[in-house]
């Protein structure tokens, strides 16, 4: 083991479907890392949730004996279950700052459930970028499906807040630490950035808000001068209805990211496209971090139903990448 690689994975909240997509990822294991399970062999190798057939693989935890078992029912998420899983990312997280591995795959946890325990939970980007002491507003969220990125200037926050975030000093910063990290993992020379507009129609010459004219473009011309390629404002319902036409029909995508300035201005349309095969990432933290597009689905939890595809993409990518 001393001179293989490794990339972590974790299952999430042990009563979703984490643990079983997490399993058919294991039994259909054709990637050159090898992978080791950051969590306990009870939560994934239960009578109840065994889909699988067991695979020799590594497990790591720092749990302590008296929590050893979540007790946890497929379906029943506590705020145990809750625990458990954000007890697993930060084990995670110390092992990929300590370059024992060279990634993390982490599998859905609900920010409701480890908020039940006490938790001041926001997501698991947040967590990770507190933990390795990072301001969590500097990790960007994007989702890639093949050559379809898109790039979230804000994440979780209420609509009615997005405006107020958007100002000339954080967009130039945004947009450069955004150029600096899609250079850094996804090896590109110079990325073609587009950016889109906040108001419909990326505001019609100022009709429908001036956001366009008084922050976002003049921050495309001054990071154009320092060397970007940035393109924009584009009205987003058109941009996004050509970029998703070209994903499904395999053609070139024109920009090498779509900047959203907000959760749901684009991700329903990508996700509307890429299904299974979108996979999250996380830039701006010191190691690479992915994870599969879908939440915990308790709903289909322990039942063999879930698909384990955006897990294997998720995998692929980092294999692709690294």
């Amino acid at each position: 083991m001393k001179n293989e690689v490794f990339i972590g994975l974790t299952y999430g909240d042990p009563a979703g479907i984490g643990p079983e997509i997490l399993l058919k990822t294991l039994n259909n294991w054709k990637f050159k890392f090898k992978p080791i399970v950051i969590g306990l062999k009870e939560c994934l190798f239960k009578d109840k949730n065994k889909m699988c057939n067991e695979k020799p693989v590594p497990f790591y935890t720092t749990t302590k004996k008296s929590f050893n078992n979540p007790r946890y029912i497929p379906g029943k998420p506590s705020k145990n279950t809750g625990i458990h899983a954000y007890k697993n990312l930060q084990d995670a997280v110390s092992l990929a700052r300590k370059n024992r591995i060279v990634a993390l795959v982490t599998g859905p946890v609900s920010k409701e459930v480890v908020n039940s325990a006490h938790i001041n939970f926001h997501g698991q980007t947040d967590a990770m970028a507190k933990i390795c002491n990072v301001d969590p507003d500097s990790v960007i969220m994007l989702f890639v499906a093949g050559d379809f990125r898109i790039a979230l200037f804000t994440r979780h926050i209420p609509l009615k807040s997005v405006s107020s975030k958007i100002s000339k000093i954080k967009l130039k910063k945004y947009l450069l630490r955004l150029n600096k990290e899609l250079k850094r993992w996804f090896h590109f020379r110079n990325p073609k950035i587009a950016i889109l507009g906040l108001n419909p129609h990326a505001g019609e010459a100022g009709v429908f808000g001036n956001e366009e004219i008084k922050v976002i473009t003049p921050v495309i011309k001054e990071v154009n001068s320092l060397g970007l390629r940035t393109f924009g404002p584009f009205s987003p319902d058109a941009i996004l209805s050509s970029a998703g036409r070209d994903y499904l029909l395999g053609k070139k995508q024109k920009y090498d990211v779509y900047v959203s300035f907000y959760h749901d201005q684009s991700l329903p349309a990508f996700k509307a496209v890429a299904g299974f095969n979108g996979v999250n990432v996380s830039l701006g933290l010191p190691f690479l971090r992915v994870s599969p597009d879908h939440g915990t689905a308790f709903d289909i939890a322990g039942k063999n139903k879930a698909s384990s595809e955006s897990y294997i993409s998720a995998v692929k990518l980092l294999d692709d990448l690294l």
